[in-house]
């Protein structure tokens, strides 16, 4: 399957490592001056699972992107805000045939991509992974993951090409899994962004540490609550219990995780994805006349944070 992997931050990375690693025609495209000088000199570069790896790919500023290629997939990869930017730079790379596929965190993606590409043509979902980046030239790939995608609207053209990207990616070794319903898993994954990288970025800590913090379980359900309320208004039903379950469930699977919210604003000082996690519920509540005052006060804290912090928007 030929892909260009468009935003090479460390999830960027981990897809497009392993992509390459079997056999697939992967480039990427990203609009960071500094990583892109990397990438065009020395490929893709990380510790995967303890060992040093290194694979040479086609590496494009996104507004170079070759137009005389035909790729099956672009699979969107960049920070949430970037999003808008990045689907307008790399259109013309599009042809009839390619699909777009989105699995970054954030709720609501569908609504960009369907601004540009014919939603008939968007698939949607969600990944499990975790990755850092160490350096503008490394990346840190650990712990275990999946992901899950899946045709928005139900198209059957979609459907059949979500189901080949599963299987692709599955041999990858990505864990891959085939969705009917993935705004239903957005969501949910939503929940997950939404309670534990914004409060571990507020409080400084990872997973486990929460965990053990007085009221935490209260917050996830509280949080979770909110979320499943905007969701209904939305056409996805959420189970509660079981998202509210899946959240704590990480506490032990990837407990001294640093959720990528920590890594942005308090390791790196870059402005957050808070406006596509609680802001999207909170702005949507509003809409629908829903009260959200968790998620209303934990994205005014995280952009006061910014504030303070005088975090880097580029």
């Amino acid at each position: 399957m030929k892909v260009l992997v468009a935003g090479v931050g460390g999830m960027g990375t981990r897809f497009a490592l392993c992509l390459a690693h079997t056999g697939n025609d992967v480039a990427v495209a990203d609009g960071w001056q500094d990583r892109l000088s990397y990438l065009k000199k020395d490929g893709l570069k990380a510790k995967f699972n303890g060992q040093e790896v290194q694979v040479r790919v086609p590496a494009y500023a996104q507004t170079k992107v070759p137009t005389d290629q035909h790729f099956d997939v672009v699979l969107f990869l960049c920070k949430s805000m970037q999003l808008d930017q990045m689907v307008q730079d790399v259109l013309p790379a599009f042809d009839d045939d390619t699909f777009a596929l989105c699995l970054m965190n954030g709720v609501g993606h569908e609504k960009t991509l369907a601004k540009y590409v014919d939603p008939d043509r968007v698939l949607l979902g969600n990944t499990m992974w975790t990755a850092q980046m160490t350096r503008p030239d490394h990346v840190f790939l650990g712990d275990d993951g999946s992901c899950e995608l899946g045709s928005p609207n139900g198209n059957p053209d979609a459907q059949e090409m979500a189901k080949q990207v599963v299987e692709v990616f599955s041999q990858a070794g990505l864990k891959a899994h085939y969705l009917d319903n993935p705004r239903y898993s957005v969501f949910r994954k939503g929940c997950v962004n939404g309670t534990l990288n914004t409060l571990c970025t507020l409080l400084e800590c990872n997973l486990t540490e929460y965990s053990q913090t007085p009221g935490a379980h209260d917050m996830v359900v509280k949080i979770v609550d909110e979320f499943a309320a905007v969701g209904e208004k939305e056409g996805v039903n959420l189970d509660r219990q079981e998202v509210v379950d899946h959240v704590e469930a990480s506490y032990n699977v990837i407990g001294d995780h640093y959720p990528s919210m920590y890594q942005d604003l308090i390791k790196n000082n870059r402005v957050t994805e808070i406006d596509y996690m609680n802001g999207y519920v909170s702005t949507h509540g509003h809409k629908y006349g829903l009260a959200t005052p968790y998620c209303d006060l934990l994205t005014d804290l995280v952009h006061a944070k910014e504030s303070v912090r005088h975090a880097n928007r580029s």
